[in-house]
């Protein structure tokens, strides 16, 4: 019986920045279990995977409810690896092993606070709009791109724009957007055709700021653990 989605976890191991990352302790749970959890309670049919190239991780995403299929060959292992091929990868194993679906999903540990009602109305989006091919999780951007330049000895571009402010207001700035990480999903043909998540009939899905928290470095981490001990995601 053909299901709605193929979930995918992607959780290599060896991160650098914070050791053992995906799998480390947020609260009492390992970072990669949240977003299992969150697929688990989803009102989709769907298939959940753990792409990792890692054994012990595969157990851990198993002991949590997750599949986990296969192990991740060691070129889409690296630092270099993309996440597209890792996808590509989970979908001809899918193929191989007969399984069809509608969309993929591709999830990140990183994005631990994303909430099942967000994977299901994105989802649900996406299946009701016939011209989008994709949708992917947004957060407003900060700060705006007026307040940025180039790296260079003197701020050329910022002393032209902010002396312009003088004459705007805050309200007057056009409200900016930018990936969250958060989430991806596709339809199945959509992405082997483009190959990506975006193209232009791309849908964005807006999550607010505690959503959009993704962990990249210690100091992500830190506030991770502060928004999680005074239960701000709830």
């Amino acid at each position: 019986m053909k299901k709605e989605i193929l979930w995918l976890v992607a959780a290599r191991s060896g991160s650098k920045s914070i050791p053992n990352k995906n799998i480390k302790l947020l609260g009492d749970h390992p970072l990669l279990s949240f977003r299992i959890k969150s697929v688990l309670k989803s009102k989709f049919k769907h298939d959940l995977w753990i792409s990792t190239d890692s054994k012990d991780y595969a157990l851990i995403a198993k002991n949590y409810g997750a599949e986990a299929p296969f192990l991740r060959p060691d070129e889409l292992s690296n630092d270099n690896s993309s996440s597209i091929d890792v996808v590509l990868h989970a979908m001809n194993h899918a193929k191989n092993k007969g399984k069809e679906y509608d969309f993929i999903g591709l999830l990140e540990p990183t994005s631990p606070f994303i909430k099942t009602e967000d994977l299901d109305a994105a989802l649900n989006l996406l299946q009701n709009d016939e011209d989008a091919t994709a949708i992917v999780a947004v957060k407003e951007s900060r700060p705006n791109k007026i307040f940025i330049q180039k790296k260079s000895k003197y701020l050329t571009e910022l002393s032209v724009n902010l002396d312009d402010l003088k004459k705007l207001t805050r309200q007057s700035f056009d409200k900016e957007i930018t990936p969250s990480g958060g989430f991806y999903i596709s339809r199945w043909d959509s992405f082997i055709s483009y190959k990506s998540f975006y193209n232009k009939k791309t849908l964005a899905y807006e999550v607010d700021e505690i959503s959009g928290i993704n962990i990249d470095e210690p100091i992500d981490w830190n506030f991770a653990e502060f928004v999680f001990k005074n239960k701000l995601n709830d």
